[in-house]
C-alpha cells in the first residue's frame, strides 16, 4: 500500500483521503508501497479576497495536491483524476466516468498543474422540489467541477424537501411521511456533507421579515396564516389596510418606521449568528414581494432601500458589540434595486451586495449589452407601482447606481436554471448564454455567480450546470472544447448528431416565451414550436438505433434522450396551442404531457424536476392545473 499523508483538518481529512482512494482503485487498482502521495490544504477561511488554488505534481509515483483552502483540496484531487480521463458529467457517484489504467501509468507518470480560480463565489441555491439524496448528491458533486458553495434557503431546506416528499403536483405518487423533525435530521446531514467538503455555506435569505411577526424562515412561502391583532402595527401599511400578502410571512413587507421593527429584526439577526457560526455567509433579505411597501406618512418620505441600509448598518453595530465576524449578505431586488439615496453602508468589509435581476431576458447574454449607449439612467421609483425589467440594460443600470455607493465584495445571484431554461428545450443556447454571462463578471466588477435553480436539470443534459461549474473555476475555457468533452462522453462516437439535435432545439425554442415575457399570440413561436415537434419525431430512429447499438453509461443517456423527446413533443405541442390561442385545445395536449412526465417520474427522477416544470408553467406559460 501506498504511503498516504493527508495534512488537513476534520471532517474533510477523512472525505480527501475516502474519496482520493476509492478514485485511485477504480482507475490505477491497488499502488505499490514505493508510492507516496501528500494531501493537503492551507486550511485558509473564505472570504472576499480569497481566491481557490491549486498545485498538482506528479513525479514518477510521488504525488502531491495541494490547496489553499479545504475545498480547494477536494477540488483538486477531483482534478488529478480528471486530467487521467475522469469525467463528472452530472450528480450522483453512479454517473462518473473513471477509465481504467494500469498501475504503471501512475508509477512512470509526470504532472504539474497549477491553477487559480477565476471568480470566488462559485455557487449554486437549492430550489424546486428535492430528495434528501437529490441535494447529497448534488453538493458530492459540486467540487468535482469547480463549484465552492451551496446556499440552504431558510432555516433549514423544509420547503424543498417538503414538496418532494408530499410530491406537491404529482398526485401519481404516494405522499411519503414527512414533518418539522424529519426535515431537521436532513438539514443536519446537508450541514455534514458541506463541512466534511470545506463547501462554504450560505444561509438564510427571505424569512426575516416573517421573524419579526413570530413566524419561522423553515416554512418558506406557506400561506393561509391570520396575522394576529398584536403584530399588525409592525406590518406595511398598503392602502390603508395592515395585514399579510396573501395570507404569507415571507411575501410581506414590514413598517420600518415603527421603531420596534428594525431593532427586533437586528436581535434576530444577531441571535441567529451566535448559534450558527459555521455559517460563512448569512444572508438577510427583505420580504419576497413586490409592490408591498409601506404607505404610512413617515416610509413614504424615503425609499425602503434607504431604510434597508440603516438597518443594515444597526445590524453591524451589534454584531460588532457581540464580537461576531459574520459576514452579510444583503439584497439588490425587487424594490431594493433602487439604489438608497441618502444611508450609506458604513462598514463594507462586513457585507456582500448580491445583485438578483430575477426578471432578466436569457435570449441574451451581459456580453451583448451596448454599454456605452445602451444602459439608461434607472427610473424614477414609484411606491407600489413599480414593474420588473426584462432588458438586462434596466437592471444592470440598478446595479451600477448601487455600485456608486457600495464598493465592497458583490456576486450576481442569477436564474438560469431556476425556470428560464424550461423554455429552451435543447438546454444549448442557455449553455452558451451561461458562458459568456460568466465571462463578463469582472468587466461588470462582480467577484462572482451563485445559481438560484432546481438540483435535477439534466433534461436533457446537465450541460449548462457543467459549463457553469467549469468556468467560474476558469473563465478562460474554450465554450466549444467543452461541448466537445462533454457531448463526446456522453453519447460517444456520434456526439455530433446529438448537438446538432440539440442545438437546433434551443434556436427554435425560446425562455422568454415560455416565462411569459412578450406576447402570448405568436404566430412565429407557433410555427416553431410545429417544427420542434417535427424535428423530434424525425430523430426518433438515430435514437433508437444508438440505443440498440450501445451499452453501459453511453447507452443510459441514449435511453434518456429517448424520454426527452417525447416530453418536447408534447409541450411543444401545447404551447403551439397557447401560440395561436386555442385555450381549450392547449389545456387538454397540457394534460397529456402532465400524465406523461407524473407517471415517468420514478424513471426521470434525478433528472427533471417535475413539480418546478409544472410550477413555472402555470404561474407563467399560461397552463392551468
Amino acid at each position: 500500500m501506498m504511503q498516504l499523508n493527508i495534512e488537513v483538518s476534520e471532517p474533510v481529512k477523512a472525505t480527501a483521503e475516502a474519496e482520493f482512494l476509492r478514485l485511485f482503485r477504480a482507475m490505477f487498482g491497488e499502488a505499490p508501497s514505493n508510492a507516496t502521495v501528500t494531501l493537503s490544504s492551507d486550511g485558509i477561511a473564505p472570504g472576499p479576497s480569497v481566491h481557490d488554488a491549486i498545485a498538482i505534481t506528479l513525479d514518477h509515483g510521488n504525488l502531491t495536491i495541494h490547496g489553499n483552502t479545504n475545498v480547494a483540496l477536494i477540488i483538486g484531487i477531483y482534478r488529478f483524476f480528471y486530467e487521467f480521463g475522469a469525467r463528472y458529467p452530472q450528480p450522483g457517484e453512479n454517473r462518473e466516468i473513471i477509465p481504467s489504467h494500469g498501475i504503471d501509468e501512475f508509477i512512470n507518470g509526470t504532472l504539474k498543474v497549477e491553477e487559480t480560480a477565476s471568480q470566488v463565489h462559485r455557487g449554486v441555491c437549492i430550489e424546486g422540489a428535492d430528495s434528501i439524496e437529490n441535494i447529497l448528491d448534488f453538493i458530492t458533486w459540486m467540487p468535482k467541477v469547480g463549484f465552492n458553495a451551496f446556499f440552504v434557503q431558510f432555516e433549514n431546506p423544509y420547503p424543498f424537501l417538503k414538496r418532494w416528499y408530499e410530491h406537491e403536483f404529482n398526485p401519481y405518487a404516494e405522499v411519503e411521511e414527512f414533518d418539522t423533525d424529519i426535515a431537521q435530521r436532513m438539514s443536519d446531514e446537508v450541514d455534514r456533507c458541506m463541512a466534511e467538503r470545506g463547501i462554504i455555506q450560505h444561509r438564510v435569505g427571505h424569512g426575516w421579515t416573517g421573524e419579526v411577526l413570530g413566524y419561522s424562515s423553515k416554512y418558506g412561502w406557506e400561506k393561509g396564516i391570520k396575522l394576529p391583532k398584536d403584530k399588525e402595527p409592525l406590518v406595511a401599511e398598503i392602502k390603508g389596510k395592515r395585514e399579510l400578502i396573501d395570507g404569507a410571512p415571507i411575501l410581506t413587507s414590514l413598517d420600518f418606521a415603527n421603531p420596534e421593527v428594525i431593532p427586533q429584526m437586528v436581535e434576530l439577526v444577531v441571535d441567529y449568528a451566535k448559534k450558527r457560526p459555521d455559517v460563512d455567509y448569512l444572508h438577510v433579505w427583505l420580504s419576497d414581494a413586490d409592490n408591498n411597501i409601506c404607505e404610512c406618512d413617515e416610509c413614504k418620505k424615503e425609499l425602503v432601500s434607504d431604510q434597508y441600509v440603516r438597518f443594515l448598518n444597526d445590524l453591524d453595530e451589534r454584531l460588532t458589540e457581540e464580537g461576531l465576524d459574520t459576514r452579510i449578505c444583503f439584497l439588490l431586488y425587487h424594490e431594493l434595486l433602487f439604489a438608497p439615496e441618502h444611508e450609506v453602508i458604513k462598514h463594507p468589509d462586513r457585507f456582500t451586495m448580491m445583485f438578483a435581476p430575477i426578471t432578466r431576458t436569457f435570449e441574451k447574454s451581459y456580453a451583448d449589452v451596448d454599454y456605452e449607449h445602451g444602459v439608461p439612467e434607472p427610473e424614477p421609483y414609484v411606491r407600489n407601482d413599480y414593474t420588473m425589467p426584462n432588458s438586462l440594460e434596466e437592471n444592470l443600470a440598478y446595479l451600477f447606481a448601487w455600485q456608486k455607493t457600495f464598493k465592497g465584495d458583490s456576486f450576481v445571484y442569477d436564474y438560469p436554471l431556476g425556470r428560464a431554461h424550461y423554455g429552451d428545450f435543447g438546454y444549448m443556447k442557455i449553455a452558451h448564454t451561461i458562458a459568456r454571462d460568466i465571462q463578463y463578471l469582472d468587466r461588470l466588477g462582480l467577484n462572482g455567480y451563485v445559481s438560484c435553480q432546481e438540483l435535477r436539470v439534466g433534461t436533457p443534459t446537465f450541460f449548462p450546470n457543467y459549463v457553469m461549474g467549469r468556468m467560474l473555476w476558469d473563465s478562460k475555457l474554450d465554450y466549444d472544447a467543452l461541448v466537445e468533452e462533454y457531448f463526446e462522453t456522453l453519447f460517444g462516437a456520434d456526439w455530433k448528431q446529438v448537438v446538432d439535435y440539440l442545438s437546433q432545439m434551443s434556436t427554435l425554442s425560446s425562455c422568454d416565451y415560455f416565462n411569459a415575457i412578450g406576447e402570448r399570440l405568436d404566430p412565429d413561436m407557433a410555427r416553431r414550436y410545429d417544427e420542434i415537434v417535427a424535428m423530434a419525431d424525425e430523430f426518433l430512429p438515430v435514437i433508437e438505433q444508438h440505443i440498440a447499438d450501445s451499452t453501459g453509461v453511453v447507452k443510459s443517456y441514449w435511453l434518456g434522450l429517448s424520454h426527452h423527446r417525447q416530453y418536447v413533443m408534447k409541450l411543444a405541442a401545447a404551447l403551439h396551442e397557447i401560440a395561436v390561442g386555442n385555450e381549450e385545445k392547449a389545456q387538454h395536449l397540457w394534460h397529456d404531457f402532465l400524465d406523461f412526465i407524473r407517471r415517468n417520474e420514478p424513471l426521470t427522477q434525478p433528472n427533471l424536476d417535475v413539480y418546478r416544470v409544472i410550477e413555472v408553467a402555470k404561474n407563467y406559460a399560461g397552463f392551468k392545473l
